[in-house]
């Protein structure tokens, strides 16, 4: 298993999903890049993919306040 998403990075992953939508369809040079802007955390564009699709799938709800 991969390194552990700390709450900022939750945050960063859902800003972008509300930006682009799924992330799958987001070029994987932007996504990096922006996810490293929000962050300043380095993750690869597969890494973060997965993140996204488990914070939609209510894997990290326990993280995350609800809004």
């Amino acid at each position: 298993m991969g390194k552990t998403y700390s709450e900022e990075e939750l945050h960063a992953i859902n800003t972008l999903i509300r930006k682009y939508g799924h992330l799958t369809y987001v070029k994987t040079s932007i996504l990096e890049e922006e996810y490293y802007q929000l962050t300043g955390v380095h993750r690869v564009s597969g890494a973060l993919y997965m993140a996204a699709w488990r914070l939609e799938n209510g894997y990290y709800d326990h993280l995350l306040p609800v809004a």
